[in-house]
């Protein structure tokens, strides 16, 4: 299971597929589980790179105690910091809920 450290917080990634990355972000008290579950990653892994996160607060990414560490401008630079540890620099993105106003912000 890869990993990569944001601002002391262990982020969680799988990546599967070929082609274009396209990340996909679960909403809000979800996992990257739930791709899977709802049939997204059978689906989509045959025409895409698919770079899924646990973001933090779920599935296998560190859990912080502090509010702080919850902000949207730290949950944005997740994605970022999975992205460079794959050395990616431009990608699709397709979040719902949490993971659509995680999106919305990186669209800044």
């Amino acid at each position: 299971m890869p990993y990569v450290s944001n601002h002391g917080v262990r982020i969680h990634y799988e990546v599967e597929g070929q082609g274009p990355p396209l990340v996909l972000q679960h909403g809000l008290s979800s996992s990257l589980d739930a791709w899977r579950r709802n049939g997204y990653v059978m689906g989509l892994n045959p025409e895409y790179k698919l770079i899924l996160v646990d973001a933090r607060g779920h599935g296998e990414s560190g859990k912080p105690y502090d509010l702080q560490a919850y902000s949207a401008d730290l949950m944005t630079d997740d994605i970022v910091a999975v992205l460079d540890d794959l050395g990616v620099e431009k990608a699709n993105y397709w979040g719902y809920s949490m993971g659509g106003a995680i999106g919305y912000q990186l669209a800044k």
